[in-house]
């Protein structure tokens, strides 16, 4: 049975078009201008229609933290915030290391999802076989933490990633990376040992960190020329080094991702969100939340990614050294985005582009970021007159709070369709 959004302004072709659509078998089969006839619609007169968001980096924290988050939870938000489809990191208990472990996540999975899903593999340093062994099976792509972070030793021998980026090369897959040097934090926590204040976490993972460490892997990248991405990028002087990469020899196989607490947050923010806000990397000074942001209008950064890292507020209200690291972000990545497009502060072809077209074309989800025949139904129905403030209360992640709680938003996201299937 088919079924018709009819009567909306569905962004088509790079911009807002007045289309109804047709959804037959999970794939939109049909776009037109005119009246298309089904035993099933949907009136969206006066909404917007958006390809489903592409969350490129999670933490559904599946098998061993599902207190957590589990799939179904992190489906829930997923959907709530306009998300269809998301990619999984690899340090669960046990971590994404063999072929077993990622079919097992697989299979976990396809249990519980409600959204289109897949996981990346982490590298150790000698699981070489184990990942080449799984790119037959579909793998997309490798997660490295250069530097340590959330149950995940850094893995930063030159000579072993050189390996790995052969490897990547060979098969096609994305090498991506948590780029932050470990001797530079060392270094940074011995001499600010005795301080409490969660601010400190700017001054420990700072900007030199991450240059160096990005600076290391684009020298390795630009001998090789595999796909490297460069996660939650998060200040001036890396997205300097990448910008100047993305000139090189192998430039077009480079690209980075930020995260809206990053984009939308400076260390400011530190004095009333204090641990709320600890992450790896840290949320730094302003220039650098500045300096993002403008490499985002300006094209400079490829896609937007939330590193959903949920964790309970009891774990939060630690002192700050013994509180966790991570950001729940998966149910209000696309809300933030669409009122920021809504509000002309950014263009909506732009969002589209980093949220939805990108992820697919990098992590090659060859059917999905875009509204198109013969895509699949991945689609968001959105009220963009609609304002409503995000609370943490009506979350659906375990997390249950959000940086941006108490932030009133513009454009709601009414009803979201996975592979046709619609939710709200």
């Amino acid at each position: 049975m088919g079924l018709v959004l009819s009567n909306a302004e569905a962004f088509t072709e790079g911009r807002l078009q007045k289309k109804n659509i047709l959804i037959e078998n999970g794939k939109i089969t049909q776009i037109s201008d005119a009246k298309i006839s089904s035993q099933k619609e949907i009136d969206c007169t006066g909404k917007i229609i958006l390809p489903g968001g592409i969350d490129a980096h999670v933490h559904f924290r599946c098998p061993g933290f599902e207190y957590k988050e589990d799939w179904v939870s992190g489906s829930l938000a997923a959907i709530h915030g306009g998300v269809t489809t998301v990619m999984d990191m690899p340090n669960t208990r046990p971590p994404t290391l063999t072929l077993r472990d990622y079919e097992d996540k697989k299979e976990m999975a396809g249990k519980n999802a409600a959204v289109n899903f897949d996981f990346y593999m982490g590298f150790n340093g000698s699981n070489l076989s184990e990942i080449e062994a799984a790119s037959v099976k579909g793998l997309r792509a490798v997660k490295v933490y250069f530097g340590s972070s959330t149950e995940s030793a850094g893995q930063d021998n030159l000579e072993n990633l050189a390996k790995l980026f052969e490897l990547a090369k060979q098969k096609g897959l994305v090498v991506a990376v948590h780029a932050e040097d470990d001797s530079e934090i060392r270094k940074n926590t011995e001499k600010l040992e005795g301080s409490k204040a969660p601010d400190l976490h700017a001054k420990i993972r700072n900007d030199v960190a991450e240059a160096k460490a990005i600076a290391k892997l684009l020298e390795l990248q630009e001998k090789i020329g595999n796909k490297l991405h460069i996660a939650h990028l998060s200040s001036k002087k890396g997205l300097e080094l990448v910008k100047k990469a993305k000139k090189g020899r192998f430039g077009r196989s480079v690209t980075c991702e930020v995260t809206p607490h990053h984009l939308l947050l400076d260390s400011s923010a530190y004095k009333k969100l204090g641990n709320l806000i600890k992450c790896n990397p840290s949320i730094k000074p302003k220039a650098d939340r500045e300096a993002l942001w403008n490499g985002f209008v300006a094209e400079e950064i490829d896609i937007i990614a939330t590193d959903h890292a949920p964790h309970t507020l009891e774990e939060k209200k630690r002192p700050y050294k013994d509180a966790p690291a991570g950001v729940p972000g998966v149910e209000t990545m696309m809300p933030l985005l669409l009122d920021l497009a809504l509000r002309k502060k950014v263009g909506l072809e732009r969002v589209m582009e980093a949220c939805c077209e990108r992820p697919a074309e990098i992590f090659n989800w060859q059917s999905k970021g875009m509204i198109k025949e013969g895509l699949d139904a991945d689609l968001i129905i959105v009220d963009p007159k609609k304002t409503f403030t995000i609370e943490n209360e009506s979350l659906f992640t375990k997390a249950g709070y959000s940086p941006f709680n108490g932030r009133k938003l513009k454009g709601f996201v009414e009803k979201t369709i996975v592979g046709g299937n619609v939710f709200g």
